[in-house]
């Protein structure tokens, strides 16, 4: 910047630093899925990373970010729930997650004719965004601000297992979209999944729902409910059923994941016929899709 002093020049440049976090892993799988391993190092967690990951699919791009290093929710299916909860990221190394996936995809600079490639954002990664609200909604407006990168709240997304104060504040404070990790139909087996359920059971979580969904006003936005399919624990048609129940009042939208194994688990992946058997009974009902 040739208005600055370059006295005030070299001051800067000393003090201060561009920094998205240095990428420890960039790897891409054979259907295209893209993973960031990216190091936020500092004195106290030296060598600590968080995962990134894009997933491409056939009109979109989904950019997956984590708002923690580790979790602390020990939720029992997942693996990230083994690992020790080191600290919350800044609302900077949340930006910096899209900054790093930006310039791999080849959208930044950004330019205003051309379409970008990362055209969906889930705060679905690491951590419980909603335990590190300040920044996560920090770096929500960063994204979202006209003058900042000019994304439409449309496209983002911030998952939670159930952290049921804040959950309306995704709509008043960010009017982005909401997803719930659901997983459970009853207070007992998501006591066990989603030991947040203790705190914040499954009722009180639908209910705080209600009032995201009201805030939102005709946005015609759905609530996504994630429930990942493990085998004869909670993938029977009963409960099925009762998921439709639950979220009749609701303007929902139902994922069902496949449960992915890994060393030391002693859950299982439902049966693909079980996981179409579940979905079917879903979409026969005109309210959740």
């Amino acid at each position: 910047m040739s208005t600055l002093s370059k006295p005030l020049r070299s001051q800067l440049e000393e003090r201060y630093q561009i920094n998205y976090g240095e990428i420890k892993l960039d790897k891409t799988a054979e259907d295209s899925t893209r993973k960031y391993l990216i190091g936020f190092n500092t004195k106290q967690e030296p060598g600590a990373v968080v995962e990134t990951v894009l997933i491409p699919e056939s009109r979109r791009a989904t950019l997956c970010v984590s708002s923690q290093i580790g979790c602390s929710l020990r939720c029992s299916f997942c693996h990230t729930g083994t690992q020790k909860l080191l600290r919350s990221l800044t609302a900077a190394e949340v930006v910096g997650q899209y900054m790093i996936s930006a310039h791999g995809a080849g959208d930044f600079p950004l330019r205003p004719e051309k379409k970008r490639s990362v055209s969906n954002m889930v705060f679905m990664g690491q951590g419980e965004p909603l335990y590190n609200w300040r920044h996560v909604s920090k770096a929500v407006k960063i994204l979202t601000d006209p003058q900042g990168l000019s994304w439409p709240k449309s496209k983002i997304t911030i998952s939670t297992s159930g952290v049921v104060p804040l959950i309306p504040k995704v709509a008043t404070d960010l009017g982005v979209s909401l997803a719930i990790s659901l997983h459970a139909t009853n207070n007992d087996l998501r006591d066990k999944l989603v030991p947040l359920n203790k705190t914040f059971p499954l009722e009180v979580v639908l209910d705080s729902c209600k009032q995201y969904a009201y805030a939102m006003g005709r946005s015609g936005k759905r609530i996504t409910f994630e429930y990942v399919m493990l085998d004869r624990v909670n993938d029977s048609l009963a409960e099925a059923r009762e998921l439709v129940r639950l979220l009749k009042q609701l303007p929902a939208h139902v994922n069902l994941i496949p449960f992915n194994p890994w060393p030391g688990s002693s859950y299982r992946t439902s049966a693909p016929t079980q996981v179409e058997k579940f979905a079917q009974v879903i979409s026969s009902r005109p309210a959740v899709s």
